[in-house]
């Protein structure tokens, strides 16, 4: 009888942990998800520090990650990104680049899963989509002349995150001083 009842304690204890488990791992990746809108938010924001700071009239985007950390075109060292952050949800791979020609417009995830966010993934953004994947999660600038360049192409959901100077919660307010505060 005294083996029965350690048996049915072991049984109940083991579907508590795992119940715990699956609880403290989807946690986890939720923490992953909020991490990933950040990094990825503080991408787009240097790659439009990068466009916006352009010497001279002819405004330019960067060529790749590495212009980001060190802007080759000006002889002080500019940085519009403090590092190469890697992807939360999968620090070995290397970041999907969204490109227009050889111009880099944003980057993206290239984890595996589905999101636990499908849509409305900030309510302060406005946007409402069905991301059926994290590839799907694109984080990128429009540049007035590059905004159709950048759309997703027809048939492939994606969220882009662009500026919206009229919507006050937007991640990107105008900057009066006309200084970027990723660039210090």
């Amino acid at each position: 009888m005294l083996l029965l009842g350690v048996l049915v304690f072991l049984a109940v204890g083991s579907l508590g942990l795992a119940l715990v488990s699956q609880r403290w791992s989807d946690a986890r990746r939720r923490d992953d998800e909020q991490e990933l809108l950040r990094v990825g938010l503080q991408y787009r924001k240097a790659i439009e520090s990068y466009y916006l700071r352009s010497p001279g009239q002819v405004k330019q985007l960067p060529g790749q990650v590495e212009d980001l950390l060190k802007d080759p075109r000006f002889p002080n060292p500019v940085r519009h990104l403090r590092e190469a952050y890697p992807d939360p949800l999968a620090p070995a791979q290397d970041w999907g680049l969204v490109r227009k020609g050889t111009a880099l417009v944003g980057v993206y995830s290239q984890a595996e899963g589905t999101p636990f966010r499908q849509d409305r993934l900030q309510p302060w953004l406005g946007y409402e989509v069905k991301a059926k994947s994290y590839d799907e999660w694109r984080f990128t600038f429009s540049a007035p002349a590059a905004s159709a360049a950048s759309a997703p192409a027809a048939g492939s959901p994606a969220f882009t995150i662009t500026p919206t100077p009229n919507n006050p919660g937007s991640p990107t307010r105008p900057n009066p001083g006309g200084r970027n505060n990723l660039a210090r």
